[in-house]
């Protein structure tokens, strides 16, 4: 599990009162944390909030800049589960509803930001100009210290309406998570294998590929096919079938990176997405997969102990592709291993 370390939220905690340099530093993480909530239609819910400004807090403090699938893997590595988001096209008006709230709360963090800046300058100067003046008047004071306090009552009236608005938009928020909590395991993931569907696992490659062209970051692709499935299905049965995609399912989890997004987008079919790695050593990652299955057994409540193998097709993304042409060249390659004889893994590049 990665190591999250955040020092400033360390030191926000143990204080009433925060500098404008740290007010500003919060809102510039809290800023980057809602834009990449929005991106990725994660429900901004108080876990969500939390775990995820930790994430920019890191990466803010470290200076890492990470792509994006490079930061869903962080997050998973640190928290060990995958991220709530709601991506079908059926979600779109709960989507909708998230980014509405999520855009009104970063219009409404920048006009707190900004009463404080404009309202602090104002003080300041008041002060200063107390500060300055070696003799003053009772009268003159008086209009000093009342000029400090008009401008303390107006940014705590106006800084009470943002609260309202946000504490309005928060219980939004709260009606919608059983909603979204329901969206989400319908819209992104495989029921039975626990894997994303083939939707969820395009958009992957999707951003992958925006990814490699912006800043020229590489990935490949497997394509997995269980050797002779139907034969297994005829044999011993639909809920022997269902055992082995668990089995091939649990053994992508176990033995692949967090990084590395696994999707069964077909029957006996799953692709997997290597963010940074290139086709040689994907290759080779394939070959490793190919022989662990090769070597495990599956065995039935019957005690009886099935021997599976899978074919495999490699290759890696190029430039002007799109995510029908890297999908359509790995099939090619899994065809290729297929022809020639299957529990094989070939490249095509």
């Amino acid at each position: 599990m990665a190591k999250l370390t955040c020092h400033f939220y360390e030191e926000v905690k143990k204080k009433s009162k925060l500098s404008q340099e740290e007010i500003k530093k919060l809102m510039d993480i809290v800023r980057k944390e809602l834009s990449f909530l929005i991106k990725f239609n994660i429900p901004p819910l108080p876990k969500n909030y939390e775990r995820w400004f930790l994430i920019f807090c890191h990466l803010s403090e470290t200076g890492k800049n990470l792509t994006d699938l490079e930061i869903i893997g962080f997050y998973k590595q640190v928290f060990d589960e995958d991220i709530v988001e709601v991506t079908e096209e059926k979600d779109d008006e709960l989507a909708e509803k998230l980014t509405n709230i999520a855009e009104k709360l970063d219009m409404i963090l920048m006009d707190l930001v900004e009463n404080i800046n404009t309202h602090q300058k104002s003080i300041d100067n008041h002060t200063r100009e107390l500060e300055r003046t070696r003799f003053i008047s009772y009268k003159d004071l008086t209009m000093a210290v009342n000029k400090v306090l008009e401008e303390i009552s107006e940014l705590k009236k106006q800084n009470l309406t943002l609260k309202k608005e946000v504490e309005k938009y928060h219980e939004e928020i709260k009606r919608l998570q059983k909603e979204l909590s329901v969206a989400k395991a319908e819209a992104s993931f495989d029921f039975l294998t626990g894997l994303v569907n083939r939707k969820r696992f395009e958009r992957a490659v999707e951003d992958a590929i925006r990814d490699f062209h912006r800043k020229n970051y590489p990935f490949s692709l497997i394509f997995v096919d269980i050797d002779d499935f139907k034969k297994i299905n005829d044999t011993y049965g639909h809920l022997a079938g269902d055992l082995v995609l668990k089995e091939i399912a649990s053994i992508f989890k176990f033995y692949l990176r967090a990084n590395t997004i696994v999707g069964r987008i077909g029957g006996e079919e799953f692709c997997i997405l290597l963010p940074g790695v290139e086709i040689e050593d994907a290759k080779k990652i394939a070959e490793r997969l190919r022989k662990i299955i090769e070597n495990r057994e599956v065995k039935l409540e019957d005690g009886t102990s099935i021997k599976v193998t899978a074919s495999f097709g490699v290759t890696q993304v190029k430039m002007g592709d799109t995510v029908k042409s890297i999908l359509d060249r790995a099939d090619k390659a899994l065809y290729k291993a297929k022809r020639e004889g299957k529990n094989k893994v070939d490249v095509e590049f």
